[in-house]
């Protein structure tokens, strides 16, 4: 009984450790607010403008009220010009799952995030929320007039 129970014990074990590490690393995470956009069922995108644009940012997150929304992708543009294309093609509920991406390069400052969704008949046109977690390298300055 005693190898039986040795046995069952590392593996539980491992499961409660992750378990329990999951919301510590999340911890971490301050999101900042960085604007946000109402989805109109007539059209099939939108745009959110950044209203902070004091920092370096290197992950983003949606998060949907009201409706659930179709996304097909999204275009991220920076404040230098350049821009990042994500393929999103899933639903996000506001009860389900925030949609978080981690840009591809370093913190930017960001200047806007087109939104490509399918238009659909809602009652009410839902709202989409934009998050940020800034670059460790973001100093809080106002880092878009050094780009």
């Amino acid at each position: 009984m005693s190898k039986l129970r040795t046995w069952l014990l590392y593996p539980i074990a491992g499961l409660l450790a992750l378990a329990f590490s999951t919301p510590l690393m999340a911890r971490g995470r301050v999101w900042d607010f960085l604007g946000y956009a109402n989805v109109d069922g007539s059209q099939d995108h939108g745009r959110i403008q950044i209203t902070r644009r004091n920092g370096l940012f290197h992950t983003i997150q949606l998060r949907v009220r009201g409706n659930a929304i179709f996304f097909d992708r999204l275009i991220v543009h920076y404040a230098n010009g350049a821009s990042e294309e994500f393929v999103v093609s899933d639903r996000i509920s506001p009860e389900g799952k925030n949609y978080v991406i981690d840009l591809r390069s370093e913190g930017r400052v960001l200047e806007s995030v087109e939104l490509w969704y399918y238009k659909e008949a809602w009652g009410h046109n839902p709202r989409v929320s934009l998050y940020g977690v800034r670059s460790p390298e973001s100093d809080g300055q106002n880092v878009a007039q050094k780009q």
